[in-house]
């Protein structure tokens, strides 16, 4: 999975941590079950579609297109919460 172009916040504490958890949370029950569900299965599990498509009843192709869409949603999402990378840092 590629890194996003961004780093966490320097200020990184617990409290930062709950909010962007809760963040996280939220921008999970945003989608819809389905996108959520594959998602899921596939990031976090690292689950194969053939096995995602079978589970939630819809086609590999489609629950890739659901992984994609979940993905480029929850990043919207958490954006906000990051500061952009300095070039050429890491």
């Amino acid at each position: 999975m590629k890194s996003p172009d961004c780093v966490a916040p320097a200020d990184e504490t617990p409290a930062n941590a709950d909010r962007i958890w809760s963040e996280f949370l939220l921008a999970l029950s945003a989608l819809p079950p389905q996108t959520r569900a594959a998602f899921v299965l596939h990031e976090v599990f690292a689950i194969g579609y053939d096995d995602i498509a079978r589970w939630i009843g819809q086609s590999p192709r489609s629950c890739r297109e659901h992984v994609e869409r979940g993905r480029a949603l929850t990043r919207s999402h958490m954006r906000p919460l990051w500061r952009p990378r300095r070039s050429g840092s890491r």
